[in-house]
């Protein structure tokens, strides 16, 4: 192949199991941006919680984050793109999922806030337990919808969450705000118009890089956007089957070096 531009999402993509990047993809992004190819973040997370894996993986490129609710320089923290959801209507949000008992994670550009007694804010605390203390995530308890910035919300991220509940929440939401399913049992709420290929859209006009010639790497329903977008679409062996349609080349899994394997059979080929 011949390009400009490699871009990665993390968790079961450039992520394995373990929420780990393998040696394996390490060297083999390493070899592209030797060539000189661009090698951009695209996920559904903040990114505040990429920066470990930004600076093992030498990115200076901006992250695409909360599934393109922000794009930032990693580097100097310059914002280019942001767009929060609509005040007012992240207050009713917020309040609908106290009620009704929710896990909820929920991004700004400057903190994550969970709430108190939610399971999934222990993945933050094993993050920050092991990298250092300038990649740590600041995370904040709240107990009432009330200890949120509102006006200043990225996403709101849903864990453990029931198919019937997500049906509630779209008849209830889905003219006003975007919705996507990012991993299993989770639920991806934004502002409307807000995904990964609008955001990849925005930053190849701002960087320069041609989309036919960029390379995306993806699992699950929030990469659809950006897999459609780009010239060489390379869907995870443990992809959903919605995303291998929309790939060019299925790759081996996240636990199996697939960005490395895909790298060294597609790309530098």
């Amino acid at each position: 192949m011949n390009i400009e531009c490699c871009v990665c999402d993390m968790d079961g993509t450039l992520l394995n199991s373990k929420r780990d990047v393998s040696e394996a993809n390490v060297e083999a992004i390493r070899k592209l941006r030797e060539k000189g190819v661009e090698i951009v973040l695209a996920t559904g997370r903040t990114d505040l919680y990429v920066k470990d894996v930004a600076h093992r993986l030498g990115i200076s490129a901006p992250v695409i984050s909360s599934n393109g609710g922000m794009v930032r320089q990693i580097n100097s923290d310059e914002v280019l793109y942001y767009k929060y959801l609509p005040n007012g209507i992240d207050r009713k949000l917020a309040e609908n999922c106290f009620e009704n008992n929710d896990d909820i994670i929920v991004y700004s550009s400057d903190w994550v806030y969970y709430r108190d007694g939610s399971e999934r804010v222990k993945l933050f605390h094993s993050y920050n337990e092991r990298v250092q203390p300038e990649f740590r995530v600041p995370i904040q308890t709240i107990k009432q919808p009330e200890n949120l910035p509102f006006g200043k919300v990225l996403k709101f991220f849903l864990w453990n969450v029931a198919p019937k509940r997500t049906t509630a929440l779209q008849k209830l939401y889905q003219e006003q705000l975007a919705m996507v399913s990012s991993e299993k049992n989770a639920f991806d709420i934004m502002a409307k118009g807000i995904s990964k290929g609008e955001a990849l859209r925005f930053l190849s006009k701002k960087m320069g890089f041609d989309l036919k010639k960029t390379a995306v790497f993806g699992d699950n329903y929030n990469d659809i956007s950006m897999l459609s977008l780009a010239g060489h679409p390379i869907a995870m062996a443990n992809a959903e089957e919605e995303v291998k349609r929309q790939a060019k080349y299925v790759t081996t899994s996240n636990d199996e070096d697939g960005i490395a394997y895909a790298i060294e059979h597609y790309i530098l080929v």
